[in-house]
């Protein structure tokens, strides 16, 4: 199974963090992942600062894939303000892809490092968003 078939990206960085949240002892960590999961903060600043305080490979690759996800979003927001303006958008929109991309591939990381895949955790993950 491939993770990217059945979630949409959030829920796949939902997933990850779920799953590093089984392994992370740092507390600004701990407190990031719960703030992501809630929508309180997902800007790609304070999850590099997470990813910088992680302890643990999970946690770091996961802060990493929300990172991603937030300048993704940044890149299409972009996108869709050229298209509109009547400008090219085709570099805001590779780059989007390539985030996307990036932001998976951190989010398959952090979920092998954390143990692999759980029916429950991938459950919780769309309930989350």
């Amino acid at each position: 199974m491939s993770l990217g078939d059945d979630l949409t990206i959030a829920q796949s960085v939902a997933f990850a963090i779920l799953h590093a949240l089984e392994q992370e002892k740092a507390t600004v960590w701990t407190e990031w992942a719960h703030g992501w999961l809630r929508g309180d903060d997902r800007s790609a600043a304070t999850a590099t600062a997470a990813a910088e305080a992680a302890a643990s490979p999970a946690g770091r690759h996961a802060a990493r894939a929300a990172a991603l996800f937030d300048q993704a979003q940044a890149l299409g927001t972009e996108a869709a303000m050229l298209s509109a303006e009547g400008r090219n958008a085709g570099w805001s929109l590779d780059n989007t892809e390539r985030h996307n991309t990036d932001c998976l591939i951190e989010a398959a990381e952090a979920i092998r490092l954390a143990g692999g895949e759980n029916a429950s955790l991938r459950e919780r993950a769309r309930q989350a968003l």
